[in-house]
């Protein structure tokens, strides 16, 4: 963090006013430019919202082939999608919409603002205002010239703060030395395929963390119905029970820890050149419906978190990282490449009867799909389980038996009898 100081001469009676830190209004930072910020937010989420009625318009088509119903149904797309019942819950499916309370802070990058150096201690920091073709120009103590992204925030006080983030990074190789599956997983952060465990006791750190966090919420929303009821009490209860400073300080500190564990294993189990393969997690879960209890704790996975601490270890170690289709990437024997096997929680046993670590399977099989040719990252589920099906078929023909024989036996899940009877008839 960088401090914002005044524009004063350097003397020896200036030191003391040289470490204070200015208010927007005395550097003349104009307060319509966090309102600008905000307005770059919506914009951004308006394109997400556009983004979405492309897959609207398909289900439309898909919907109906009266051209009157189509025609209706588009122009409600522009105009209230909510006028419709059927558009509007497929339009909240399609658009998976986030929540930010963020309103003090704008992120520039590199060419959003200029930094140069005025003495050995301090740098002149010039950004982007409203006016085009004018910047706003901000002293700041600092020993670098600042580079890349930056966040500059406005904190509770009313105080300019300038948030750097460092890191080494190193240009990818072209061989890389070693190749590795990671299956992202809940009770640790990730398997390697080649056995080691990343973050290890994550899943007890964010079951913790859920717990306490749905504990003291149902405790406030008592708290606060209790004020509702008793008027002389309300402010007294707002005042010194309802306030976000404690529970936000708390939250911080445990995604810091959660944070710091993922890092610290994925660099010890990552640290030359790597060509890393991995989940594409990024498409929610759709038709899942869980207990209350196991759905926090899912919204708790961090996943997004998973992904960053990936993408900025193998920044650090000149690493590539490759995702790939997930899709029953944990039902797949990774020795045959076929469905022939069966999965109970941490076991995994193969048609053969030899037990397997069932996420240390599941990395293997998502470092075979990376160079799998004929299951893509964006091909569906569905399209998937017929290549596996398929696989599965020829390779019980090989070796002399049916699939019928391989559903009496055990071998194969039922749930795939249908598809796999029909493509043994078509094949044969």
């Amino acid at each position: 963090m960088h401090r914002v100081i005044p524009d004063i001469d350097r003397n020896k009676k200036a030191d003391k006013i040289v470490r204070t830190i200015m208010t927007p209004e005395q550097i003349g930072l104009p307060s319509k430019l966090w309102e600008w910020a905000v307005n770059d937010t919506i914009k951004a989420i308006t394109a997400q919202q556009e983004a979405a009625k492309v897959f609207i318009i398909r289900e439309i088509y898909g919907k109906t082939s009266d051209k009157s119903e189509r025609k209706r149904l588009l122009e409600l797309l522009k105009t209230d999608p909510r006028a419709d019942p059927w558009l509007h819950r497929i339009f909240r499916k399609q658009y998976q919409r986030g929540h930010t309370f963020v309103r003090n802070q704008i992120v520039y990058q590199n060419n959003g603002y200029k930094c140069k150096r005025l003495t050995r201690n301090t740098v002149e920091l010039q950004v982007a205002g409203l006016n085009r073709g004018k910047r706003v120009s901000l002293k700041l103590k600092c020993r670098h010239v600042l580079k890349g992204q930056i966040r500059l925030i406005q904190n509770g006080q009313g105080r300019l703060e300038v948030h750097t983030i460092r890191t080494k990074a190193i240009p990818a190789v072209e061989k890389p030395v070693k190749t590795i599956g990671l299956d992202k997983g809940y009770t640790e952060a990730f398997y390697l395929s080649t056995g080691e465990t990343v973050g290890e006791g994550l899943g007890e750190l964010l079951s913790r963390k859920s717990l306490r966090h749905g504990r003291t919420n149902r405790n406030r929303y008592r708290l606060f119905q209790h004020a509702q009821r008793t008027p002389a009490k309300l402010e007294t209860i707002k005042f010194n029970n309802l306030g976000y400073k404690v529970k936000s300080k708390r939250l911080a500190q445990e995604k810091a820890t959660i944070k710091n564990l993922i890092r610290t294993d994925l660099r010890r189990a990552i640290n030359e050149p790597t060509q890393i393969f991995a989940e594409d997690l990024t498409s929610p879960i759709v038709n899942k419906t869980q207990a209350k209890v196991i759905n926090r704790k899912l919204n708790q996975w961090m996943k997004g978190e998973l992904q960053d601490s990936l993408v900025s270890v193998a920044k650090e170690t000149g690493s590539v990282v490759t995702t790939v289709n997930p899709a029953y990437t944990s039902q797949v024997d990774s020795q045959t490449g076929t469905l022939l096997g069966q999965r109970s929680g941490d076991r995994f046993t193969r048609y053969t009867g030899v037990v397997l670590q069932a996420d240390q399977n599941a990395a293997l099989n998502i470092m075979h799909r990376g160079s799998d040719t004929e299951i893509t990252r964006w091909m569906k589920y569905a399209d998937v389980r017929r290549v596996l099906l398929l696989r599965t078929v020829r390779y019980l023909a090989s070796d002399g038996k049916t699939v019928t024989e391989a559903l009496n036996l055990g071998w194969l899940n039922s749930k795939f009898k249908t598809e796999a009877l029909r493509l043994e008839a078509s094949i044969t």
